[in-house]
């Protein structure tokens, strides 16, 4: 539901600029810092008229069960900075992680909620309030704010845009740079501008995402060796992405830039034989569409020519029949 209120009243004003300084205090938290200390900074954004003397009770994060299994997460762990506007009306869930970066622009009318054992990229941005489309309803400096809800156990990656109205079911994943503006099913993947559902996570074999090496301490993982291989392009294949860009059309981009796509040199050569095929079938087709026009032509011309000799017949018996009408009267007047 869409809810209105003018946010520059004073009121509005006052939590914004008590979250706001809460926000500042919990960007300068050291990363060594407690646990205690973390989750009072946060309860100050989230909850700041609460009981202080239950804070140790809820001063367990997402990080410390890493270590002690046994321990329920209460508080999420935040990586700062993190910007939220209000947060009033912000719930999220004790065993969350939410990376650096993240932007949370609530409102005072419309809860934004995060579920449990989330995961939210760095960079992430939040937006459950909106402004007016038209002239006069801007002019009326009214906000709107629309909820959001992130179910259990979402994972959300670097630099996605939500915003407001949107629900995200359980276990789904959005991608990287994406702008989800509708609302997501649960068990599904979701990318792309705007965000679209491109398959189900149901039938992942979770066995076949860990067929590699595990490093179970830090010495295992410093004593791998991983890395990228060298991208190898050879002369034929730069003359083939030489050819492919001297071909494809300058694009120009949202900022003015002018660029080239750039693809591979196998898709390159996939695309090239793709094109043949369909140049091919664009070729047979004009040849059948020319053929079909010149059999129309001529049975049109053949239609015309009919008619015309058959109107050459009937003037020609018209013009017999008065020659003989005409000597026919001439002989009886004789």
């Amino acid at each position: 539901m869409k809810v209105s209120f003018p946010a520059g009243n004073q009121d509005f004003r006052a939590v914004r600029n008590e979250a706001s300084r809460a926000c500042r205090e919990f960007n300068v938290t050291p990363e060594d810092a407690t646990p205690l200390e973390r989750s009072r900074k946060w309860l100050d954004i989230v909850n700041p008229n609460r009981d202080r003397t239950k804070d140790e009770v809820v001063a367990i994060t997402h990080d410390q069960t890493f270590t002690n299994t046994n321990l329920i997460a209460k508080t999420p762990f935040v990586k700062p900075p993190i910007q939220i506007d209000y947060g009033s009306r912000l719930k999220v869930g004790g065993s969350t992680f939410i990376n650096r970066g993240c932007m949370i622009l609530d409102t005072p009318v419309a809860d934004v909620v995060i579920g449990e054992r989330c995961n939210i990229g760095p960079n992430c941005c939040i937006i459950s309030v909106t402004h007016p489309l038209s002239l006069d309803g801007r002019k009326s400096r009214m906000s709107i704010g629309q909820p959001i809800t992130i179910g259990d156990d979402v994972w959300i990656g670097a630099n996605v845009t939500i915003l407001g109205g949107v629900t995200i079911g359980d276990g789904a994943v959005i991608g990287a740079c994406s702008l989800v503006k509708e609302d997501v099913p649960p068990m599904t993947l979701a990318f792309g501008v705007p965000a679209r559902v491109v398959r189900s996570l149901r039938t992942i074999d979770p066995s076949s995402e860990f067929e590699g090496p595990v490093a179970e301490t830090l010495a295992d993982a410093t004593g791998m060796e991983n890395y990228a291989p060298k991208a190898i392009y050879t002369d034929a294949d730069m003359d083939a992405l030489e050819l492919s860009l001297a071909s494809t059309p300058l694009r120009r981009g949202f900022n003015g830039s002018i660029y080239h796509s750039s693809i591979s040199p196998s898709t390159q050569s996939q695309r090239r034989g793709s094109e043949q095929e369909d140049l091919q079938r664009r070729e047979e087709q004009r040849e059948r569409v020319r053929k079909a026009e010149i059999g129309v032509m001529v049975a049109v011309g053949a239609v015309v020519l009919a008619g015309m000799l058959l109107a050459m017949f009937f003037a020609g018996v018209y013009i017999a029949q008065r020659r003989i009408c005409i000597s026919t009267i001439m002989g009886e007047m004789k």
